[in-house]
């Protein structure tokens, strides 16, 4: 109900505040990731991805919507948060990407997205590249011609050989309660995120241990972004790319979004290029009951189970209709490929890959 009011006042504001006023515009960048490029043998070049959205915010939208959120769930909400869900995409503009040797221009969708790859050489890598090992990056940058709009960009590479693990965020290492429509609004739009106890101890440990990459993989919206982001450095999660969906006001509702079947295809096909363009990595996902990892994580280790180091996935401890549910989904896949953990400190620490 709650968010079934929210969608009809913003489509109502929409209409209203768009004759009306024009807001700050501004570009989010998402952590995204390189990967060799196989269509030479050997791979001389590299295949890099750009996310972001370019944006213009709806100030009266947003302070609609607050007010509004605030009548109907009786708490204090996030003003930052709601201006990014209310904003309009900026679509079909011009945007280039710079501080990679050369500049390169190319165009928004019609949501506003950036979502181009791009190709350099390994000479031009080995010249940009931050880091090595779980801390290889490329920094760059992304502007808006004649305007002074520009952020700063990370892809993470990820070569062919190596440990990523690949990692849910809500209610995986982050509290959400997507299984509720009340706690969803509060815990996106209200407070500080909360995580999951002993999660980021546990991943830093794994990077260390494993000298692994990290790929964070969710329903979660990239309207989010800023504020995970805020979120994982406070809790000191290990850096890595972030691949996320973007909700529109087109989409059925705010929690229909995460339970979505575009989710389910989202995930499935993220999944399945970091396994396709990578020769011999191998992963280990981490996800939870309350959505549809295990179904999406079945699915893949059945089509790439050499590929597939361990399966985690959160439940609560008594949840015996749900340890019955992972029971049946994972039939296929060997009793020592897939686990099932509270927080972090259920999770092994070393010799769980098999």
């Amino acid at each position: 109900m709650a968010s079934a009011l929210f969608y009809l006042i913003v489509c109502l504001f929409s209409i209203a505040s768009a004759f009306i006023l024009s807001g700050k515009e501004n570009i989010i960048l998402v952590p995204s990731a390189a990967f060799r490029d196989h269509s030479k043998v050997p791979s001389t070049d590299w295949l890099l991805y750009n996310r972001g959205w370019y944006y213009e915010e709806n100030y009266l939208k947003a302070k609609a919507i607050e007010k509004s959120f605030e009548k109907i769930i009786k708490k204090d909400f996030d003003f930052n948060r709601i201006k990014l869900f209310t904003a309009d995409g900026e679509e079909n503009k011009d945007i280039c990407i710079n501080g990679l040797n050369r500049s390169m221009c190319t165009k928004t969708d019609d949501e506003g997205r950036i979502k181009n790859p791009f190709q350099i050489t390994n000479d031009e890598m080995n010249r940009f590249v931050r880091g090595d090992g779980n801390a290889a990056k490329v920094l760059y940058q992304v502007s808006v011609p004649n305007k002074n709009i520009h952020a700063a960009g990370e892809i993470y590479l990820s070569d062919d050989n190596g440990i990523t693990f690949i990692s849910d965020i809500d209610d995986t290492i982050k509290i959400t309660g997507v299984t509720s429509t009340t706690e969803t609004l509060i815990n996106t739009f209200s407070g500080d995120f909360k995580a999951v106890t002993g999660m980021s101890d546990i991943y830093q440990y794994w990077q260390k241990q494993y000298n692994a990459t990290f790929a964070y993989l969710t329903a979660s919206p990239d309207q989010l972004y800023p504020f995970l982001r805020e979120f994982f450095d406070r809790e000191k999660f290990p850096s890595g790319s972030f691949h996320m969906r973007h909700f529109t006001w087109f989409d059925i509702d705010f929690i229909s979004f995460f339970m979505s079947s575009n989710y389910i295809k989202s995930k499935t096909d993220t999944l399945e290029m970091f396994i396709t363009n990578t020769f011999n990595r191998t992963f280990v996902l981490l996800g939870d009951i309350f959505q549809k990892d295990p179904d999406i994580y079945a699915s893949i280790y059945a089509k790439y189970p050499n590929r597939i180091g361990k399966i985690f996935i959160r439940k609560y401890s008594n949840d015996a209709v749900g340890q019955q549910r992972l029971e049946e989904v994972f039939k296929d896949i060997p009793k020592q490929k897939w686990s099932t953990f509270e927080s972090g400190t259920d999770l092994p620490r070393d010799n769980f890959l098999v």
